[in-house]
């Protein structure tokens, strides 16, 4: 039974620091017990525990929480214990620097897919993606990227077909044969074009970054203000998302 209920207590800590890493990253108790439906007073007991690791801070004045240095170094050593970190960082920078765009790079780990990397350096406009935030698979040049060299197709069918598909704008696409059919275009031209479908008004480019064997292991995507890309530009991006994606492919193993 005590290990039962250690499992819990683990569990409702986990899910505390999971509510902490979402917009707008800072909330009182209160927010938390009622977003999670834990009570309060468990609530507070994990904090204070959070707390006493480093995991959370709290804020004196305005009382809410927020995550702490040791949740950024325990997120920060996935990140170290990738290969060609820096040459990956570089590259993104450096398509970020020449577009003048959003630019971020993104994997997919279990059924979930993240960015772990965003540059919005050199834009005037941000568009406000973050790091290690989390993207559905029907929308956004992430997800379809990513989604559409899901191999066995087979499985790649169960998935669609499983997963609830999540409406973000009017664009999305949520009919799973209409995804289905998205992800073919997408692999038969090498690349995505995500057209309002994450964040309305935007415009974004996926490409494919393979591994040695061919495998499809991440993306990396570009995004601008739809009203400023006109066909001559959006050329330009195409071809400088799939050359960054091309070089990032040649480090991977």
């Amino acid at each position: 039974m005590q290990d039962k209920g250690s499992l819990a207590s683990l569990q409702k800590a986990i899910a505390i620091l999971k509510f902490l890493s979402y917009e707008p990253y800072h909330f009182t108790a209160i927010e938390i017990s009622k977003g999670l439906n834990i009570n309060r007073s468990t609530v507070h007991r994990m904090l204070a525990t959070l707390m006493e690791e480093m995991m959370v801070l709290q804020n004196p004045i305005t009382k809410k929480y927020k995550l702490g240095p040791l949740s950024y170094h325990i997120g920060a050593s996935y990140l170290h214990n990738m290969k060609y970190v820096d040459e990956i960082h570089n590259i993104i920078d450096g398509i970020a620097e020449k577009l003048s765009l959003s630019v971020g790079y993104a994997v997919k780990e279990g059924n979930k897919i993240m960015t772990l990397y965003e540059v919005e350096d050199y834009v005037s406009v941000r568009m406000g993606y973050k790091p290690g935030s989390f993207y559905p698979i029907n929308c956004g040049a992430y997800g379809k990227t990513i989604m559409a060299f899901h191999k066995p197709l087979d499985e790649l069918r169960r998935i669609v077909y499983s997963t609830p598909l999540e409406k973000r704008s009017e664009k999305t696409i949520t009919n799973p044969d209409k995804l289905l059919k998205e992800y073919e275009k997408i692999r038969m031209q090498g690349y995505s074009i995500s057209n309002g479908e994450n964040l309305k008004g935007a415009l974004g480019v996926g490409a494919p970054v393979k591994n040695s064997k061919g495998d499809v292991i991440a993306c990396v995507a570009a995004a601008g203000i739809k009203a400023s890309i006109d066909q001559a530009r959006l050329k330009e991006i195409k071809a400088v998302v799939i050359d960054g994606a091309n070089k990032i492919s040649s480090l991977i193993p």
